[in-house]
């Protein structure tokens, strides 16, 4: 390897560390300036680990959706300003000049190596880095250096491990002060090796502060070179991502040309005249969420698969596989998700079946586990191979299209909603006169804890309106709150309550947290889950159903139709 790095891996060798030395005071790290200081927290990567979120996939994610947000907050005057005068001519720019602005200085660029893309270190209009921007919004994470620069065509690793996620990796200073060591935080920082006692743990240090990549690894252009570069806006670099989505190739040129184009949704309004124009706002936000997300789910498929086979309790096959693309986090996978699976090999005719998704990768096993669906002869699955097989999303516009009938419902049948809520939608003021109720002596019910005087609040103030709204941070005990509203409801009303929540897991919660309460709780599955394990299982309607034996010739059925691995 080229440069200032080893060919053992990531040490940065006597120049480098100089230009620390020079440049940065390590012993004066403000974690709230660290960009990977403030997501993961503690000196030098050490403290506490990362948040995590309801659908971790072990990605670390610098940024959330609202921090990609922010960076598209300006408006678009026209793809006509976008400050070309005095730009090079398209043409003669290099292969490596920054697919942003045009910078091309070997020194200030980085290649980004999920989509062969170079960005510079520039910040232009936006407040991150050209190159930062582009990872968090293109979800990539490896990047190469410029055989030019300083430190040669290094790719980005960890000296210790081999991770190339660059929001995961940071360096520390040899004791020597003649090294500098690439490492990612977590584990090889945070826990001493063997390989090397030499490392100063302690000055661990991100390679990307303030959403950019160090000075000393990647240099800022200077003023000139920006002043003679492209002037893109944030909305204009949200863009031409989207159009990178679907061709790779897109230009500025093509930018302009979509520029013309009047595609933009009407914005969301505080207030509606009446529901015709509540759908006409929202119904095409409602598509174009339909679209990205079949785009999505259908560019998810995977090639090259190894199956290992088996055979469920229920007699179905169970195919058993390893996803690369969710160790790198390019996909989304939750138990229930229907899935194609397809044999193209030379041993026996083209083959493809569907299942359902009923394991996915944990701390045993990185692999993902379907039960495909009984169709026809049983014997047609080529359980006798097990390479040359494809994955494929079965994509389901069912959630989507049931929201636009309910808008088209909401628009066309003023009583589809009780007058309250569908003026509450449109966004006018509606005086609610206080719901007459008697109020519970004890608000605390058995089997949950105590509650403080917040939720006891939030308690007195749902049960008094038709409509509420409880907010509050992860660990203020909203599903001990909610769970105690409906035991109130149920023993006020004395009728049955309906619970909906937006996830299973959350379902789930709920489940257990009221039939702690001693409520008769019923757990509604879709069909495709029901053979899905769960903590509430027993509380589910058709485990109900199997375990009431009241009904002999019922209970015959059920034991018929499991030993046969079909669905009750």
């Amino acid at each position: 390897m080229e440069g200032a790095f080893t060919h053992l891996g990531n040490h940065l060798i006597s120049d480098s560390a100089a230009a620390i030395n020079a440049g940065d005071d390590l012993s004066a790290i403000d974690p709230e300036e660290s960009l990977l200081y403030g997501q993961y927290g503690g000196a030098g990567g050490l403290g506490p680990t990362r948040r995590r979120n309801d659908d971790d996939d072990n990605e670390t994610e610098v940024y959330d959706d609202d921090d990609v947000e922010s960076l598209a907050s300006m408006a678009v005057d026209g793809m006509k300003s976008l400050g070309l005068r005095g730009v090079e001519d398209e043409k003669e720019l290099p292969a490596h000049a920054c697919a942003y602005c045009g910078i091309h200085s070997p020194s200030s660029v980085v290649k980004c190596l999920g989509c062969t893309k170079w960005f510079c270190s520039a910040r232009g209009n936006a407040s991150s880095s050209h190159i930062v921007n582009h990872l968090v919004r293109a979800r990539h994470k490896e990047v190469q250096l410029h055989p030019q620069s300083t430190l040669g065509d290094t790719v980005l690793e960890c000296y210790n491990c081999g991770t190339k996620n660059v929001f995961l990796l940071g360096f520390i200073p040899a004791k020597s002060d003649t090294v500098v060591v690439l490492l990612c935080r977590q584990p090889c920082a945070s826990t001493p090796s063997s390989k090397d006692m030499s490392w100063d743990i302690s000055r661990w240090q991100p390679l990307i502060e303030d959403r950019s990549f160090l000075p000393w690894l990647v240099a800022v252009p200077s003023d000139a070179e920006q002043l003679r570069a492209r002037h893109l806006t944030p909305p204009m670099i949200a863009k031409l991502e989207e159009m990178w989505k679907d061709n790779a190739a897109a230009t500025i040129a093509d930018l302009e040309k979509a520029a013309g184009i009047d595609d933009e949704p009407a914005p969301v309004l505080l207030k509606y005249d009446d529901a015709y124009q509540y759908q006409n706002v929202f119904g095409p936000l409602v598509k174009i969420e339909a679209d990205y997300d079949r785009k999505l789910k259908e560019a998810q498929s995977e090639d090259g698969l190894v199956i290992r086979w088996d055979y469920g309790l229920n007699n179905k096959h169970l195919a058993s596989f390893v996803l690369p693309k969710i160790e790198l986090g390019d996909v989304k996978l939750a138990v229930g998700d229907e899935m194609r699976l397809k044999y193209k090999g030379e041993l026996r005719p083209v083959w493809e079946g569907v299942g359902y998704v009923v394991k996915i990768p944990n701390n045993q096993s990185d692999e993902v586990t379907i039960e495909l669906r009984k169709i026809g002869n049983d014997k047609s699955v080529p359980t006798e191979c097990t390479h040359n097989f494809s994955a494929d999303y079965v994509w389901k516009a069912t959630s989507y299209d049931r929201m636009q009938l309910a808008m088209k419902t909401f628009a066309v049948d003023e009583m589809s909603v009780s007058g309250y809520i569908f003026h509450k939608l449109l966004g006018h003021e509606v005086a609610a006169a206080p719901m007459k109720i008697q109020m519970p002596k004890k608000f605390s019910v058995p089997g949950l804890p105590e509650l403080n005087g917040s939720q006891i609040n939030a308690v007195k103030s749902v049960l008094q309106k038709p409509l509420s709204l409880i907010q509050g941070p992860p660990g203020t005990g909203k599903t001990v709150t909610s769970a105690t509203v409906i035991y109130h409801l149920s023993k006020v009303n004395g009728g049955q309550v309906l619970v909906c929540a937006p996830s299973n897991v959350a379902v789930d919660q709920l489940c257990e947290r009221i039939h702690r309460t001693g409520l008769k709780v019923v757990r509604l599955t879709a069909k495709s889950r029901e053979d899905v394990e769960s903590s509430v299982g027993f509380l589910s309607l058709h485990e109900q159903v199997r375990m009431n034996d009241s009904n002999l010739e019922l209970t015959k059925l059920s034991q018929l139709k499991s030993e046969l691995g079909e669905f009750v």
